[in-house]
């Protein structure tokens, strides 16, 4: 079936067209239907915060309320979790729903004013479309995102940091050797990746960032090389690798904590790396490790609403669904629940053996209904308020119990 046959039953269904999903995704498949005669009722998001605000001056509706207004309707998927959506939206009684590459795939994004470089919505798109086509392909490995844990050190001190970071009272630089050898366990599997996401920490706390950022730019299964940052720490020593096109920072603008965020865009500029700022609005209240006693019901509905379980995070030849597991166990905060993770530090003697590799993340990733660490984790619900002052900062690491012996870990 053709992209112009779907299109032109779409046009003349009747039915109203919904985009889910705002952000850059959503505000460029918005112009595509512009284009195509396509006129859009509304968009949906599962962020409370973004409910009864308009993007392209069109209303956004909180997902949970779209049956009390519409009875049918065809969507257009803007997230890129979209495993998730299709399934949220089944639960809500839709069936009719399209991916983004109907319309994106060979859109002209240069044509539209977006509040965002060209180099990050190019950049959120493809990721997009990635995702997309790994759900629709499911012979294939292919991931939207990993998060790679580099440093437990950070220049901030935050209380309410979601990663965990102030817990750690003698944080330490993960090993280079162990880094490389975890990204060639991994890369071994996977049929491709749309970014590894850098992170800590602060990333640039550790001085052999750029053996790992050398890494990954000559794999050719990594698309793009994400640098988290908080706009503390000019990385001068580093200046050919991250020059690379493949390389992109996301610098969060913490105000004045980020003293040097200036001085940093800065320093992108003149040396044409590309960069995103994030402007942090507020936190929401989800860093607590805590026995929550729960049952596997509960422990499920935590999973389901969480907007981090698809955060996928490798840490210690270890793969995670999210930072919060990756670190309570790094912490050795939460007992060692063996299917809580993937461990992918192993020879592959042969093919079977990669094939039985890639078999057992797909299913950690796409079948999971819940992680027993859920237990421990005080919920992370996209429509959770996000009312907490960001990065407030503490002189000492916070306490918590180890659940854990040295010897297990």
């Amino acid at each position: 079936m053709s992209n112009a046959f779907v299109l032109d039953k779409i046009r003349n269904s009747g039915l109203p067209v919904i985009i889910f999903g705002v952000g850059t995704v959503g505000e460029a498949l918005f112009y595509a239907c512009g284009e195509e005669g396509i006129n859009v009722e509304t968009f949906c998001d599962n962020n409370i915060s973004k409910a009864g605000l308009r993007l392209c001056d069109v209303e956004i509706l909180l997902a949970s309320k779209l049956k009390t207004r519409y009875k049918d309707a065809i969507f257009l998927i803007a997230a890129a979790d979209i495993k998730d959506v299709v399934e949220q939206l089944n639960a809500l009684g839709y069936s009719k729903w399209h991916p983004s590459g109907l319309l994106l795939r060979d859109f002209d994004l240069s044509r539209y004013q977006f509040n965002a470089s060209t180099e990050f919505v190019e950049f959120t798109v493809s990721t997009c479309l990635l995702c997309h086509d790994g759900y629709l392909n499911p012979d294939k490995l292919f991931l939207r995102s990993v998060d790679l844990i580099i440093t437990e050190r950070c220049s901030l001190k935050c209380r309410d940091c979601s990663n965990l970071m102030q817990y750690y009272d003698d944080p330490k630089d993960c090993d280079i050797n162990d880094l490389i050898r975890s990204i060639d366990a991994f890369c071994a599997v996977i049929d491709g990746l749309n970014e590894f996401r850098v992170i800590g920490g602060e990333p640039f706390m550790n001085k052999e960032i750029n053996l790992v950022i050398k890494r990954l730019i000559d794999e050719p299964k990594v698309r793009k090389i994400v640098i988290y940052t908080n706009g503390t720490i000019i990385p001068r020593n580093h200046l050919e690798c991250l020059k690379n096109d493949k390389v992109l920072f996301i610098i969060t603008d913490y105000g004045a904590l980020s003293r040097k965020l200036n001085e940093l865009v800065l320093w992108l500029r003149e040396n044409n790396i590309a960069y995103h700022i994030l402007e942090v609005q507020g936190w929401s209240d989800c860093a607590e490790i805590k026995d929550h006693q729960r049952n596997d019901e509960q422990k499920r509905e935590i999973f389901t609403a969480c907007c981090a379980k698809n955060l996928i995070t490798l840490s210690d030849g270890k793969l995670f669904r999210c930072p919060f597991v990756a670190n309570a166990f790094r912490l050795r905060a939460v007992p060692d629940y063996k299917d809580d993770y993937i461990n992918i530090i192993q020879g592959f003697r042969c093919d079977a053996d990669i094939r039985g590799m890639k078999k057992s993340i797909k299913s950690f990733l796409l079948e999971k209904e819940f992680l027993e660490t859920c237990n421990y984790c005080k919920g992370r619900a996209l429509e959770a308020p996000a009312d907490l002052m960001p990065a407030i900062q503490i002189k000492k690491p916070l306490k918590y119990e180890r659940l854990r012996k040295q010897s297990n870990n």
